[in-house]
């Protein structure tokens, strides 16, 4: 059990540690006026666009209201818009915008040299392997909660 802890422990010191640490380098070297929170919503509506904010809430494991406050954000920016469904008007999609599209293009170029920067002396089969116990770990973690509802 003791063994047990000491894994927990440092595996979330290093998910704080790192979250926070490439949250604040991405943020200050790269977006400036988007925080990473926006950038990721901007990035799930280009890619499954366009989408509701209730499956947008879904995908970023948030809660629907909270998605609210950040989409007007965007759409104030001009990144993002509302379109609603002309079939059934109570429906309400997002969509990104051009500028939104040139926006993100640009910032997922940038994001990509950065991240190769920072990750270019890992050897490839350190960072599958890696990636890898990731993935299993969030698949235990989906597991477990669907296993408690």
């Amino acid at each position: 059990m003791e063994n047990n802890q000491l894994i927990f422990d440092r595996f979330m010191s290093i998910m704080l540690h790192g979250r926070k640490g490439m949250s604040t380098l991405v943020s200050e070297q790269l977006l400036y006026e988007l925080s990473l929170e926006q950038f990721t919503l901007i990035r799930m509506v280009y890619s499954h666009g366009p989408i509701r904010a209730s499956e947008l809430a879904d995908l970023l494991f948030v809660h629907r209201s909270a998605i609210t406050v950040r989409v007007d954000k965007l759409v104030k920016k001009g990144l993002l818009e509302r379109e609603r469904d002309e079939d059934d008007r109570r429906n309400v999609y997002l969509r990104v915008t051009e500028k939104g599209i040139d926006f993100y293009q640009t910032l997922e170029s940038k994001i990509n040299e950065f991240v190769e920067a920072i990750i270019h002396d890992i050897p490839k089969d350190e960072m599958e392997n890696f990636l890898n116990v990731f993935e299993k770990i969030a698949t235990y973690i989906e597991k477990y909660e669907g296993e408690k509802s």
